[in-house]
């Protein structure tokens, strides 16, 4: 059974992953609604965009697999 009670570390790390994601996954957004305003090309911005997007997936995994990874031991 898994031990819920990871403390005042364990859930602001967590909360700082997802605030990162949720960032990661806007920068996206906000780099390609506005690429001709930027003077960045359409294909760059996908590219960049894109990213954006692989290290959001990559801080969703993280939170997911968090307790998994980091197991206290007893």
């Amino acid at each position: 059974m898994a031990d819920n009670s990871q403390g005042p570390n364990g859930l602001s790390v967590k909360a700082m992953f997802a605030a990162l994601a949720l960032g990661s996954v806007l920068a996206g957004l906000v780099v390609y609604a506005l690429r001709d305003r930027l003077g960045i090309p359409d294909d760059t911005a996908q590219m960049i965009a894109t990213v954006f997007i692989v290290v959001a997936t990559a801080d969703i995994a993280l939170l997911i697999f968090w307790d998994k990874l980091f197991q206290r031991r007893e």
